[in-house]
């Protein structure tokens, strides 16, 4: 339900509708750094890198790792597009980590071409940052397991 207090939220990637409902507030990170967005923000589009995005519900914060995409921002509704998104609490590091060491090793094969060096560039940045986002929030992730 909208309130003035409240802005819509929808997060979407090229296969799925990750989030749409009514939050309190949004970060996301822009490549030149965070952007809060509260409801009434200024209309804006912003370029999006690697990293993670955080909304709340009430006293509640929902994380997700991200990758590159756009928001588009306007004061009653942000839809954030990135190629790839996954919830804190799904986020499994050890694969996560084989999958860095993969694409590690298909860099460093000079036998690569170069459309597969390019997915391997991606896919380093995509584990690298999933491991960050995990790692950073461990103690929520362990807190949001509990529960």
């Amino acid at each position: 339900m909208a309130t003035e207090d409240t802005i819509r939220l929808e997060i979407v990637t090229p296969y799925d509708l990750i989030y749409d409902g009514h939050v309190d507030m949004v970060v996301v990170t822009a490549a030149d750094g965070e952007v809060g967005i509260l409801p009434g923000h200024t209309a804006m589009f912003a370029a999006l890198k690697d990293g993670e995005i955080r909304f709340r519900i009430g006293e509640e914060w929902q994380i997700l790792s991200s990758s590159i995409g756009y928001a588009e921002i306007s004061p009653d509704l942000t839809i954030v597009v990135v190629n790839s998104a996954e919830w804190l609490d799904k986020i499994d590091v050890a694969r996560a980590q084989k999958s860095l060491e993969r694409a590690q090793k298909r860099l460093a094969d000079p036998q690569t071409s170069v459309l597969e060096r390019r997915r391997s560039y991606n896919s380093v940045a995509r584990a690298t940052n999933r491991i960050k986002v995990a790692v950073r929030y461990e103690k929520s992730k362990k807190h949001l397991t509990e529960s």
